[in-house]
């Protein structure tokens, strides 16, 4: 069993084709994650930009000035400083009147960059993001909301859940009793207070995630040939031929093809994964999920949320190899399944919803669908099968294990059915 696995992992690996497309898809995702690093920019108080390596830094520099628990007492604290660091300027009924865009241009001439730059701090939009309306600058927030509002700061921050649940995803989704109390129950199961800080490495991660569609396509082109291969070459006749033709060989075929993809996405995560960790830091790993949304309801950690996502993807990793192995098993080409392939994978995720709750909800099972941090921890899409519930994650995972699951019995049995012509 061993030997014919090698032997069929060699096949597989010294075809020019596959040798052209997985060294391809690394080698690519090596420039995606150091152009990442090399185009990431910071804006300095005096208007210019440091880039690279040096404007990461200087992220985690303005994170790490803020980490740390954000108690009620420290909510009350900060934003009585920084109103009155607003109010030292500009004229508070003036600023509510103000539209955004007027609100900024007053704040740029009444302030210098320093200043400025304090009132910019992504700090407070993530703060005033539970008071915020659409539309509003965070000191304009700051000086509409009470002392008496931001005293019930995590009732409000509870409320956000409610509100999602409302709106009902643009109006294109109505949820179910068991969807509200599922969601309900997520949110008031995160700790308090939460904590602030810097988790780059761990955002950047889910970012990106989404590269790793690229190693699916690798993985497609790779065991495509499997079984159709064998059909073109005209070598089926022999190997079905054997003594263990229909049985030995088959699980070995199927064996080295969910060997090689595992071995292969665990590269290219590993590039992703290994490139943000080294520029960005491994900091942040057990920050709450909060620090990068504070609308989440998930109790989980930063790096949970990064391995979590990368976890799903294998998973879509899993269910292609046996999508591309079971149509390998029951045509002769390569094409239509490398084809089939490039629709699951790519294609999928340019399909308009055009505002279908129903269509949504299917298209976000893809992997172009899910992979970002939007989709996946902030807009409360959930499945409700009767009186259980599963959310995106848990229903990514079923439908890709059970695709994997119900796939590869089909090439089994369809190669062992092959009736040699």
């Amino acid at each position: 069993m061993l030997k014919i696995m090698r032997y069929e992992l060699k096949k597989m690996l010294t075809r020019r084709v596959a040798v052209v497309v997985n060294a391809g898809v690394l080698a690519m995702l090596v420039a995606i994650m150091a152009l990442n690093v090399v185009q990431a920019r910071f804006a300095l108080s005096d208007g210019s930009f440091v880039g690279g390596p040096a404007a990461i830094e200087a992220a985690r520099a303005e994170r790490d000035a803020r980490a740390g628990e954000v108690s009620v007492e420290r909510v009350l604290s900060d934003v009585r400083g920084y109103r009155a660091l607003v109010l030292s300027e500009l004229d508070a009924s003036e600023l509510l009147e103000m539209s955004d865009a007027a609100a900024y241009s007053a704040a740029v001439r009444s302030f210098t960059d320093e200043q400025f730059d304090e009132l910019c701090d992504p700090y407070w939009s993530w703060l005033m993001s539970p008071f915020r309306r659409s539309g509003e600058e965070p000191y304009q927030t700051v000086v509409r909301v009470s002392d008496e509002e931001f005293a019930g700061y995590y009732a409000a921050v509870a409320q956000l859940t409610q509100d999602a649940l409302d709106d009902g995803q643009g109006g294109s989704w109505e949820y179910a009793a068991s969807e509200r109390a599922y969601w309900t129950d997520m949110e008031a199961s995160v700790p308090e207070p939460v904590s602030y800080g810097w988790a780059g490495a761990w955002d950047n991660v889910i970012s990106c995630a989404a590269f790793l569609a690229f190693a699916m396509l690798a993985v497609c082109v790779t065991v495509t040939p499997t079984f159709s291969g064998e059909y073109q070459q005209g070598t089926d006749a022999v190997l079905l031929a054997t003594r263990n033709g229909r049985s030995g060989l088959v699980a070995a075929k199927v064996a080295a093809s969910l060997l090689y993809a595992t071995a292969y996405f665990a590269l290219a995560a590993a590039i992703i994964c290994g490139v943000s960790v080294f520029f960005y830091g491994t900091g942040g790993f057990d920050l709450p999920l909060q620090a990068l949304g504070l609308s989440t309801p998930y109790p989980i950690t930063c790096g949970q949320a990064a391995l979590l996502t990368v976890g799903l993807m294998y998973a879509c990793t899993l269910g292609v190899t046996g999508i591309s192995l079971a149509l390998s098993s029951r045509t002769r080409s390569q094409v239509a399944v490398i084809v089939a392939g490039v629709a699951v994978v790519f294609l999928t995720g340019m399909v308009p919803s055009g505002g279908s709750g129903i269509l949504e909800h299917l298209l976000r099972l893809f992997p172009m669908g899910f992979s970002n941090f939007s989709t996946l921890f902030l807009t409360l899409t959930s499945y409700p099968l009767g009186p259980a519930v599963l959310d995106l994650a848990g229903a990514v995972l079923a439908t890709w294990l059970c695709l994997t699951a119900a796939t590869l019995p089909v090439a089994v049995v369809s190669w062992r059915r092959h009736q040699v012509s």
